[in-house]
């Protein structure tokens, strides 16, 4: 990529959409059941932390769908010339309780650009500003990351954890990952076309979302701490993590209010990290 493409990328900046939903707790239900959740677990008149990502779907119509299954017509994704484009993370305020039943505002703007150059070449890392609404009022306030890239080498970076104080394994296989996509409408080929996701995307084993995962993690701390009150999440992907039908979510000692997890790779290194902030 040169200047001139980085100049005409900038241009996105400050683009915004809006989208009103009635919060529908179909979704939800359909949710707990795609992770096993126990009855006392399901949502019971609001979400709980992140499942605002199974509302508002992208409506890109299936003939403008790119080689990967990303969405190519979407008003705010910019046209960056890299084949593949994944989640890298996230930063949510949790303001009030996202109720289901409501008329929701969700107001989305393409907030930053930043280029760098790695070991897939070229990079792209756009953040995109979601502000859901309800009544008038912001409850929800999301940063999220996507990067664009080349194909991948099929080999993750080693990044090791920190101690873990206790785990929790999740059934995460073909049929979650499927149901997942649908419940996102994320068409996506890495998360269940294997030969694409092999021979074309560079990775060795279908991607299990890094939504998913960071879901997995904020389900994991409300299972661990049932009187606790989220009132944050950073999220950060640090390597694929490849479908084997389990997923471990470690967590570590809490500092100054804030719990560290992770998911583990089978390898024993960090997939993702998430912080959460509670009270």
């Amino acid at each position: 990529m040169n200047q001139t493409d980085i100049d005409r990328l900038r241009t996105w900046i400050g683009r915004t959409e809006t989208a009103s939903e009635v919060l529908s707790p179909v979704p939800g239900q359909c949710l707990a059941a795609t992770l096993s959740l126990p009855p006392q677990a399901h949502p019971q008149g609001s979400l709980p932390p992140l499942w605002c990502w199974i509302h508002f779907p992208d409506r890109t119509p299936s003939d403008r769908l790119g080689p990967d299954g990303s969405p190519t017509g979407n008003p705010l994704r910019p046209p960056v010339p890299l084949p593949q484009v994944m989640w890298a993370g996230a930063e949510i305020e949790f303001l009030a309780p996202l109720a289901t039943g409501v008329e929701t505002r969700k107001i989305s703007s393409v907030a930053d650009m930043t280029f760098k150059s790695g070991s897939r070449g070229d990079m792209v890392f756009v953040t995109y500003e979601h502000r859901y609404e309800q009544a008038g009022r912001c409850v929800l306030v999301e940063r999220n990351r996507g990067v664009y890239l080349g194909p991948s080498d099929g080999v993750a970076k080693a990044h090791l954890p920190r101690p873990a104080t206790r785990e929790k394994a999740w059934l995460v296989n073909e049929a979650v990952l499927f149901r997942y996509s649908a419940l996102t409408f994320n068409s996506h080929r890495i998360h269940y076309d294997v030969k694409y996701t092999t021979e074309v995307g560079g990775y060795r084993a279908l991607v299990v979302h890094g939504p998913l995962q960071a879901t997995l993690l904020a389900e994991t701390f409300r299972a661990w701490h049932p009187e606790k009150t989220v009132r944050r999440l950073e999220l950060r992907a640090r390597a694929p993590l490849y479908l084997t039908g389990e997923v471990t979510v470690c967590g570590g000692e809490p500092e100054n209010g804030a719990w560290p997890l992770w998911t583990l790779t089978p390898e024993g290194g960090v997939a993702m990290e998430c912080l959460v902030t509670a009270d």
